[in-house]
């Protein structure tokens, strides 16, 4: 009896993890759902990653049109962020902040020298943005998730000199803590 009621239990496990929609969700390109969905939009920039350590991956998706997209792990399409414009070609970067959190960040290069920085975390199938920064020197990222922008602070009397500003993520704050010499 125990034999029989494992073969069963066996053999529903084994439907399930064949069972249509399982198997649709797990091999359709996150391009193609984007562009099924919005026959208009073409993805320009994409990245996979799992963002909250459920094993499953999220995908982030840039378009021509400028349209910064999440697609949840659920297949559910969230519209980020629109304006995503720039010079260059959107870069995505994955920042692990902690051990157990990851945040989605986005540069956008004006040239000559300008970099806009923008921060997302992921809260409730979406993401929520939490830093957002422009370089007119530059922009780096460290590999813990430290961000550093570098801007022009301008005199009083002409001429300028870069000055340095240091972002790190604060989790009990919930937001990134800046130090060193912040714009106004």
């Amino acid at each position: 009896m125990k034999r029989i009621l494992a073969l069963f239990c066996a053999m529903a496990m084994f439907g399930f993890v064949l069972s249509p929609s399982y198997v649709e969700a797990a091999t359709v390109n996150p391009k193609t759902l984007l562009e099924k969905k919005f026959p208009r939009e073409r993805v320009t920039v994409s990245k996979s990653v799992d963002l909250n350590g459920d094993n499953k991956k999220e995908h982030l998706l840039i378009t021509e049109s400028g349209n910064f997209y999440l697609i949840n792990s659920k297949g559910v399409i969230v519209l980020i962020d629109t304006n995503y414009y720039s010079d260059e070609e959107p870069t995505i970067h994955i920042l692990n902040v902690s051990a157990k959190e990851k945040q989605v960040a986005v540069t956008l290069d004006y040239l000559p020298s300008n970099t806009e920085l923008l921060v997302y975390k992921y809260q409730n199938g979406t993401l929520k943005k939490k830093l957002s920064v422009m370089g007119d020197v530059g922009i780096e990222i460290s590999k813990t998730g430290e961000i550093i922008q570098m801007w022009k602070n301008y005199y009083p009397e002409g001429g300028w000199k870069i000055a340095v500003a240091n972002y790190k993520w604060n989790s009990k704050k919930d937001k990134y803590v800046g130090s060193g010499e912040l714009p106004r």
